[in-house]
C-alpha cells in the first residue's frame, strides 16, 4: 500500500486548524441534515398537502441514498483524493439543501435529498482520514475529541435549530429555513476547504469501486423500503406487495453477485464469507435492529409529541434534547466500564433503553394529552442513557470478535448496515405506528397518543431482543473491544467508534492501525 501524505509545511502551519475547522462543518451538516428536519413533518404535511407516508419518505430517502452510497464514497476519496471527494460532496450537498428549501411538491423535496444523502456519502467517510493525516500526537487526540463533541452537539444542536427556525415561520416559509439554514455554512465550508486543503490519496487493493453491487443493493434496499412507506397508505395493492416480495430474492441476487466478484478475483463491496464470522453475522443484526429503534423513536416521537400532545416545534426540540445529553454522557462513561463489564455495558445499555421506553409508555398513559417537558424528561434521559451504553461500544465490541484480516472489510460493511437499520426505523417503524393510529379511536390526537403508546412497547421489545443478542456475541480472546478497552486515548477510541457507528469509512488503514497497536502492547 502507498499512501500520498500531507505535505510536511501542511503539517506545521497554521492551514491544518482550517483543514479542521472544514472537516468538523462536514461533519456537522452530515449528522444534523439527520436531527434537523425530525420535527418537519407535521409542517410539510400541510404545506405540501400531502400523507404523512410521503413526508417519512421524504426523511428515508436521505438515510437509504447515504447507506447505499457510504462505502462507494470513501474508496472515491482513496482513488481520486481527500479533498476532491470531500469538496464534491460539499457541493453537492448544498446544492441540495438549496433544492430542498425551494421545493414546490413532495417528489421534488424527495429528489433533493436524493442528492444530499449523495453529497453526504462523500463527506463523511474522508473526515476523520483527514484528521488522521493532518494532525501527530497530543494534537490529533484534541482534533479528534473536537470531532467527537461535533457528532454528538449536532444531533441535539440539529433538533434545537430546526425547531426554532420551523417555530419562528420566518417570513411564512414554514419549514424551509431548517434547509436554507445549513446553506451558508456549506459555502463557507467549500471556500475554506479550497484555500486550506491539500489532495491525498490512498491506494489500496479496496481502491475501485464495484458499481454493479452498488447498483443490484440500492435495488434490493429501495424495493424493501418503498412499500413499507407507501403500501399501508395505498391499500396495499398487489404491485406493491409483488415489489416487497421481490426484495429478498434481490438481495439473494447482491450476494451471489458479490460471490463471483471474489471469485474473480476483485474486491467486492460487501464480502459474503463476512457473514460465516458470528461476531458479523450477530453485530450486524444488532446494528440493525438498534439504528431502526433509535431513529424510529426519534422521529415520531417528535410527531406525536407535536401532532398528538400539542407541541410547539420548539417544545418538542426541548422535550428530546434530554435523550441526546444523556446519549453524549453515556458515550463518555463507557469506556470506563468496558475494562471490567466488557460487552456486558451493551447489555447495561440495552435494559436501560428497555426500562426507558417502558418508563415513556407509562408516563404518556397517566398524563395523556397534558404531557409536558419536565414529566418527559426522566424516560427520555433513560432512552439516552440505554442508546449511549448501547451504540459507542458495539463497532469495537463487534470487530473484537472478526479475524484481524478482516476488520477492515467489516467496519465498512458494519457501519452500512447501521444506516440499513436507520432508513428501516422510518420505513418500518412508520409502517407499525400508522397502523396503530388506524386502530385508534377518537380524535386525531387520541389516536397518535394511542399508537404512540403501543410503539413504545414495540421499541422495548426490540431493545429486549438486543439484550439477548449480545449472548449470542462469542467472548473476545483479549479486547472487549478495540476501540475503548485499551485504546492509548480513551476519548479517541470513543471517537473512532462513534465515526464508525454514525457513518464513517476510513478503510482498513484505520481498523488495522489500532489493531496492531494493540498487537504491539501484547
Amino acid at each position: 500500500m502507498t499512501t500520498a501524505e500531507i505535505a510536511p509545511e501542511h503539517a506545521t502551519d497554521r492551514r491544518r486548524w482550517a483543514v479542521l475547522a472544514v472537516a468538523l462543518t462536514g461533519a456537522f451538516l452530515v449528522i444534523g441534515g439527520v436531527s434537523i428536519v425530525n420535527l418537519a413533518m407535521p409542517s410539510m404535511q400541510s404545506t405540501l398537502h400531502t400523507s404523512a407516508n410521503t413526508v417519512a419518505l421524504v426523511i428515508a430517502s436521505y438515510s437509504l441514498v447515504y447507506a447505499i452510497f457510504l462505502i462507494a464514497g470513501g474508496r472515491l476519496g482513496d482513488l481520486a483524493g481527500r479533498k476532491t471527494a470531500l469538496m464534491a460532496g460539499l457541493a453537492l450537498f448544498t446544492v441540495a439543501v438549496a433544492a430542498c428549501g425551494l421545493a414546490p411538491t413532495a417528489g421534488s423535496l424527495i429528489a433533493a435529498r436524493v442528492l444530499q444523502g449523495l453529497g453526504a456519502a462523500l463527506i463523511y467517510p474522508q473526515i476523520l482520514s483527514i484528521i488522521e493525516e493532518t494532525f501527530d500526537g497530543p494534537e490529533r487526540n484534541f482534533a479528534l475529541g473536537l470531532f467527537g463533541a461535533t457528532i454528538g452537539g449536532a444531533v441535539v444542536a440539529g433538533q434545537l435549530i430546526g425547531g426554532a427556525l420551523i417555530q419562528l415561520d420566518l417570513g411564512g416559509l414554514s419549514w424551509r429555513p431548517a434547509f436554507l439554514v445549513l446553506v451558508p455554512v456549506g459555502v463557507v465550508a467549500l471556500v475554506g476547504g479550497h484555500v486550506s486543503m491539500t489532495n491525498t490519496t490512498s491506494r489500496t487493493r479496496h481502491s475501485h469501486l464495484d458499481l454493479g453491487g452498488i447498483l443490484i443493493l440500492g435495488g434490493a434496499l429501495t424495493m424493501l423500503i418503498l412499500p413499507l412507506l407507501e403500501g399501508r397508505a395505498a391499500g396495499w395493492p398487489w404491485w406493491l406487495v409483488a415489489v416487497l416480495a421481490a426484495a429478498l430474492p434481490a438481495l439473494a441476487g447482491f450476494f451471489a453477485y458479490e460471490r463471483r466478484l471474489l471469485r474473480s478475483g476483485r474486491v467486492p463491496l460487501l464480502d459474503p464469507a463476512l457473514f460465516r464470522q458470528r461476531s458479523f453475522s450477530v453485530g450486524s443484526a444488532m446494528g440493525i435492529v438498534f439504528f431502526m429503534g433509535s431513529l424510529g423513536f426519534a422521529v415520531y416521537t417528535s410527531l406525536v409529541l407535536q401532532t398528538g400532545a400539542g407541541f410547539s416545534t420548539m417544545r418538542a426540540g426541548l422535550a428530546f434534547a434530554p435523550t441526546g445529553l444523556a446519549l453524549l454522557a453515556a458515550s463518555l462513561t463507557a469506556p470506563r466500564l468496558i475494562p471490567r463489564l466488557g460487552r456486558h455495558v451493551l447489555s447495561i445499555g440495552y435494559a436501560v433503553l428497555a426500562a426507558g421506553l417502558v418508563a415513556t409508555f407509562v408516563t404518556v398513559e397517566l398524563a395523556g394529552p397534558h404531557l409536558s417537558v419536565w414529566t418527559l424528561a426522566p424516560a427520555l434521559i433513560a432512552v439516552g442513557a440505554g442508546q449511549g451504553f448501547g451504540m459507542s461500544p458495539l463497532v469495537g465490541t463487534v470487530l473484537s470478535g472478526v479475524r484481524k484480516t478482516d476488520a477492515g472489510a467489516a467496519s465498512g460493511a458494519l457501519t452500512t448496515s447501521f444506516q440499513v437499520g436507520q432508513t428501516l426505523g422510518i420505513a418500518l417503524v412508520g409502517t407499525v405506528f400508522f397502523t396503530l393510529v388506524g386502530a385508534g379511536e377518537g380524535s386525531q390526537s387520541e389516536r397518535y397518543l394511542f399508537a404512540y403508546r403501543g410503539l413504545t412497547l414495540f421499541l422495548a421489545a426490540l431493545a429486549a431482543v438486543l439484550f439477548l443478542l449480545v449472548f449470542l456475541l462469542p467472548q473476545p480472546k483479549a479486547r472487549a473491544d478495540v476501540f475503548l478497552d485499551r485504546h492509548p486515548h480513551g476519548l479517541a477510541g470513543l471517537v473512532h467508534a462513534a465515526y464508525l457507528a454514525t457513518g464513517g469509512r476510513a478503510g482498513e488503514r484505520l481498523v488495522h492501525k489500532i489493531l496492531a497497536h494493540h498487537q504491539n502492547e501484547d
